[in-house]
């Protein structure tokens, strides 16, 4: 599945990025887009610093950004919201096409905890969401979503089985996003 013209994605973190991590180096061997920024409101890991380094040389790579400015996604055809633990400003959900990785199952549980409100409300799944970023939390289009069913009452573990389920299918459903 190749893109007859390279969209140009800007990234946004907070954490570790370890979803970030995998689609670039899924994307480092099939290139299918290119990165034009990475935005952080923390510290970059530096794996991710050094894929980024090595096969998205031009890429604008910005850490402990407190606030999103609207100058460092010009040159974006996509925003992609990767763990962003902070709300996306009003200027920048309006003028570009952003796009979420949620840990829920949205509607449900929306905002932060999610693996932790789902053990405690005993559910019997759990999965991720992309979807559009609308100026309402967690709100917006959804474009996909995983389901898998809850095995266990460890949080650790449960989250370490969500982790797994997204690193195996969001850079898949982002290129589908691409090709739609």
């Amino acid at each position: 599945m190749k893109l007859n013209s390279y969209k140009k994605i800007s990234f946004l973190i907070s954490g570790g990025g370890s979803n970030l991590l995998e689609i670039l180096k899924k994307n480092s061997k099939k290139k299918n887009f290119e990165v034009v920024t990475v935005i952080s409101n923390n510290l970059i890991c530096p794996k991710i610093k050094s894929i980024l380094n090595k096969f998205n040389k031009n890429v604008l790579i910005k850490e402990n950004q407190r606030v999103l400015q609207k100058k460092s996604f010009f040159n974006s055809d996509i925003i992609f919201s990767l763990g962003y633990m902070k709300i996306i400003e009003k200027e920048i959900v309006a003028n570009f096409d952003v796009i979420n990785l949620h840990p829920s199952i949205l509607p449900a549980y929306k905002g932060l905890m999610t693996q932790k409100r789902m053990l405690i409300n005993n559910e019997k799944n759990y999965g991720f969401t992309i979807h559009k970023v609308s100026n309402e939390l967690d709100e917006g289009k959804t474009i996909y979503n995983k389901i898998r069913k809850i095995s266990t009452k460890d949080e650790t573990e449960l989250l370490s089985m969500h982790k797994s389920l997204e690193h195996k299918f969001v850079y898949k459903q982002l290129i589908n996003y691409l090709l739609s």
